[in-house]
């Protein structure tokens, strides 16, 4: 794993869950990027992963989903 980055965010129950911690993680592993977004309190999560030409491209297109989730409510929890 090269980078990765957290972010949370309470439902705001548009979908019936008031109240319950939503978490989206984004991972960079070499010309990969990895999303994952859920409920906080399950284990099961959806994935998408995107494969690129070269790792910087890969970096670039995390930092975009990081600062799009970041403009829609979300915080930043922690990065590595």
């Amino acid at each position: 794993m090269d980078k990765k980055w957290c972010l949370l965010k309470t439902s705001d129950g548009e979908r019936g869950q008031a109240g319950k911690k939503k978490v989206y993680e984004v991972t960079v592993t070499g010309t990969t990027v990895t999303m994952s977004w859920g409920m906080a309190e399950k284990s099961n999560r959806q994935t998408k992963v995107i494969h690129t030409y070269s790792a910087g491209k890969a970096h670039q297109e995390a930092l975009t989903k990081v600062y799009e989730k970041l403009g829609s409510g979300y915080v930043l929890a922690y990065s590595v």
